[in-house]
């Protein structure tokens, strides 16, 4: 079960650090006075740091960690997110070894991280120009120009976030890149450099382009009046590629989060739209999660809350709606992905003809299902990374299995019907190596390796004083020696002995030397952990 560290800075200023398996639902709970003795009176709190850990151990030790250090010390970390990783790594160590990551911090300050092991997370097409592909990972951004021939790196910093979290990214016809961030909406037009949109500094949860080319930003921004940022929720609509946004909107009643936004690809006035809120039991006995799901028939311009009474079992506290896909023909079928229905791992997918007025269930897996598609042909692929992959051909009355297929993170369908997945490149102790980070196939049958990391050659070229130059370049001696890959010559990267395997461990592990953990700040990792060079909890 995942657990989460999180520093929150309160009203006052100081600074809180505790643990929570929902961050957002613990914060909602501080801000209502039913959280820690502490932030009682010292809210609303506003999260400044998070870090996934694989279990409630991890999280407690790395939480000890961090209220071992003095003030100035933790507002160090929270001035440079990546020393955490790095404090994350040292957590079982001694306090001595914690203060020296700090006093050298500046060492390891440029250091792409964020402590997952490397893998791939999202792909996305240029919209009329699906030569250009992005590809999200854990460490960064991907970026082909001759379908997946070549690829060029760039790290988080350039697109301007960091820690355990993905953007999403839209692709649109022109070549703008955009990505949603904790500081909004970024755009990269010239290849190097992601600025921000007019749409504002706040927290962005997803962007996408409909099949009319119209962005849609949907927008998550708590309130917090003690440093004069408001709350934004509205979902933001861009017709001239995101240069403006003249039109905005958000569904009626409170909201905490929305989780998913999806556009129907044969009527781009027709959305769905899932979130939730935290709203108060009893007073002083906390909250509860209720979840939310909308329609809108006109672009967004208005909202029509949809049941979900049909829903069985009931979403718990852990779970998420997500829309999982649309019929490419019909606006009215579409699907819906229950993450956590157990309040643990179990997922279900669900399905509607009505325009989400009635739900069916049609699959049920105990595990999660990351990876779901809607074919161009009707078809419906469920992939998940331990169990296999699934298809339906009757609109899922009923499934096969299908033999041979990838560990699957994502999977999308291109004009071509080519179908791209996100796939498991070194494997973990549960989960077997495809030895690839995206695979291809056109029959189902057969899948061809796109992109493997140990064949990365360059990150993105671009002048000096850009993020991307100052910054990424000077990391990508370090960032290749733990994915296995050659730099060219020209980087002048010091030859070292072969990397160890890539290591199992996830967030919260030491494991420095492989491809593993790109967490570590590669010089602090460097005179810190050299001693132990693997480390599989």
């Amino acid at each position: 079960m995942r657990w989460y560290v999180y520093v929150a800075r309160c009203a006052d200023g100081t600074l809180y650090c505790g643990i929570a398996r929902d961050v957002a639902e613990r914060i909602a709970a501080h801000d209502a006075g039913t959280g820690a003795r502490y932030t009682r009176g010292r809210g609303p709190l506003r999260v400044v740091l998070v870090r996934r850990c694989r279990d409630k151990g991890r999280a407690l030790r790395l939480e000890y960690s961090f209220k071992q250090l003095t003030r100035s010390q933790k507002e160090a970390f929270v001035a440079e997110p990546a020393r955490l990783e790095a404090l994350a790594r040292t957590a079982y160590r001694t306090l001595a070894a914690v203060v020296l990551v700090v006093a050298l911090g500046a060492l390891g300050r440029d250091a792409s991280a964020n402590g997952r092991p490397p893998a791939t997370s999202s792909i996305t097409f240029r919209q009329g120009h699906e030569s250009d592909v992005a590809v999200g990972l854990t460490f960064g951004l991907l970026v082909s120009h001759d379908s997946g021939g070549t690829w060029e790196w760039i790290c988080e910093n350039a697109i301007g976030y960091g820690g355990p979290y993905d953007p999403d990214y839209a692709f649109s016809p022109s070549g703008a890149l955009f990505a949603s961030t904790f500081d909004g909406l970024k755009v990269m037009r010239d290849s190097c450099t992601f600025e921000t949109t007019s749409s504002g500094t706040g927290f962005i949860a997803t962007d996408l382009l409909g099949p009319d080319h119209t962005l849609y930003v949907a927008a998550s921004q708590q309130a917090d009046p003690g440093h004069g940022v408001p709350g934004d929720f509205n979902i933001y609509r861009s017709t001239d590629d995101g240069k403006t946004f003249p039109t905005k909107g958000q569904p009626p009643g409170l909201v905490s989060w929305w989780q998913s936004l999806a556009i129907a690809p044969s009527d781009p006035q027709r959305l769905y739209l899932s979130g939730y809120r935290f709203v108060e039991t009893t007073p002083g006995a906390g909250t509860r999660k209720e979840q939310l799901l909308f329609r809108s028939d006109n672009g967004g311009e208005s909202w029509t809350a949809l049941s979900i009474a049909d829903l069985d079992p009931q979403p718990m506290q852990n779970s998420l709606l997500d829309i999982a896909g649309i019929s490419k023909t019909d606006p009215d079928h579409v699907y819906l992905r229950i993450e956590a229905e157990d309040d643990q791992t179990s997922e279900s997918i669900y399905r509607s003809t009505d325009q989400g007025a009635h739900w069916t269930k049609i699959l049920h897996t105990t595990v999660p299902i990351p990876a779901f598609l809607v074919r161009e042909s009707g078809d419906l692929i469920a992939g998940t990374q331990a169990l296999g992959t699934q298809i339906s051909h009757d609109d899922g009355m009923t499934w096969t299995p299908l033999v041979g297929a990838p560990h699957m993170n994502c999977l999308v369908e291109n004009a071509a019907h080519e179908l791209w997945a996100c796939t498991q490149n070194f494997g973990s102790p549960t989960v077997p190596s495809d030895d690839a980070g995206v695979m291809k196939t056109t029959d189902l049958v057969s899948w061809t390796k796109v992109l493997r990391y140990q064949d990365l050659r360059d990150p993105v070229t671009c002048a000096a004083g850009t993020i991307q130059r100052d910054t990424c370049a000077t990391l990508w001696c370090g960032v290749c020696q733990q994915l296995g890959c050659t730099p060219p010559a020209s980087y002048g990267c010091e030859s070292d002995a072969p990397p160890p395997p890539p290591a199992k461990g996830g967030c919260c592990d030491g494991s420095p030397g492989g491809p593993g953990a790109l967490a570590l700040g590669l010089a602090v990792g460097t005179l810190l952990l050299r001693p132990r060079r693997r480390v599989v909890a």
